[in-house]
C-alpha cells in the first residue's frame, strides 16, 4: 500500500535529516579539535615537512583518532538535539 506525504510531512523529515546530519557533523568536528590543536603527532619531528604536510597530518589523525567512541557520542548527542527540534516543530 503505497501512502503519499504532504508537503509539509516531507518538509519536515528532510528537516529532520538535515538537523541530525549537521549536528553530527558539528560535533564530531568539535570532538576532534583537542587531537588536531595537540601536539606530538610524529611528523612534528621530521624536519622537511611542509606545513601543508604537518597541517594534513593533524587533521586526518585528529578525524581518525577514537572514530568509534566519538561517532557513538555524535550520533547520541545528535539524535538528542534532532528531537528537541522536532518537538518544537509540533508544537
Amino acid at each position: 500500500m503505497l501512502t503519499y506525504w504532504t508537503s509539509d510531512e516531507f518538509h519536515m523529515e528532510t528537516t529532520n535529516i538535515k538537523t541530525f546530519a549537521l549536528a553530527f557533523i558539528v560535533i564530531y568536528v568539535v570532538i576532534s579539535l583537542p587531537a588536531m590543536l595537540g601536539i606530538g603527532y610524529v611528523i612534528d619531528w621530521i624536519p622537511e615537512a611542509s606545513v601543508f604536510q604537518k597541517i594534513k597530518g593533524y587533521t586526518i589523525e585528529g578525524l581518525a583518532n577514537n572514530y568509534l567512541f566519538k561517532s557513538v557520542v555524535s550520533g547520541i548527542i545528535s539524535v538528542l538535539i534532532q528531537s528537541y527540534f522536532y518537538k518544537g516543530w509540533k508544537q
